[in-house]
């Protein structure tokens, strides 16, 4: 076990505690996979439909990576290992601790949509469309790094679990964002758009 890993979890586990706690459980709850239930709706959509199988695909991967990481490495969570930790709220969680899983879906999930935020702006977007869409990608890594610290928070993942799933996370939502712009049937200036000359904001 790395002594440093367990001194920063500590660090953290005590700092995120108080009025930061309740804020911490309903990040956690959010990132346990509410967040995903979003693509739903987008399948349907026929002007979404190959955005959300992108993302979808992109959810996909990144669990069975976890999956097969978290075979493989076999670490304990700190609430398993640490006698003077107990996980809070959620019963603990029965299966190995690193990667986090919250964390790279969480991760995954804000990063693509991030980046096909900013990717597919039109040129001729207006200033206003231009913040919007990076207003949104900075939101939504805000909230994936709340998810990834609410998990320390909260007793179940150490430092190093959450940041391996942030990098592997983002990872294979860096690789489909790009494979999604690129192999687009439609460049961002062909988009449907609005009268201020905005486009949709995931076309």
């Amino acid at each position: 076990m790395n002594e440093i890993d367990i001194q920063i979890f500590r660090f953290l586990h005590r700092a995120l505690g108080g009025s930061w706690f309740w804020p911490m459980v309903a990040l956690s709850a959010f990132g346990g996979g509410w967040g995903s239930l979003t693509v739903i709706p987008l399948l349907v959509w026929t002007r979404t439909r190959r955005f959300a199988g992108s993302l979808a695909a992109v959810l996909g991967v990144t669990a069975l990576l976890v999956y097969v990481l978290k075979r493989m490495i076999g670490r304990v969570r700190p609430c398993g290992c640490l006698a003077d930790v107990k996980a809070l709220v959620f019963e603990p969680p029965t299966d190995f601790s690193f990667p986090s899983g919250h964390s790279a879906g969480s991760f995954a999930f804000a990063l693509f949509v991030a980046i096909v935020l900013v990717k597919r702006t039109p040129p001729n977007a207006t200033a206003g469309a231009r913040f919007a869409r990076r207003l949104a990608a900075f939101v939504l890594v805000l909230v994936a790094f709340g998810v990834a610290l609410s998990r320390i928070a909260l007793g179940v993942h150490f430092p190093g679990d959450v940041l391996a799933g942030a990098i592997l996370g983002s990872t294979v939502a860096a690789i489909g964002a790009n494979l999604f712009h690129t192999s687009s049937a439609r460049p961002p200036e062909t988009s449907a758009r609005r009268s201020d000359g905005s486009a949709s904001l995931i076309e």
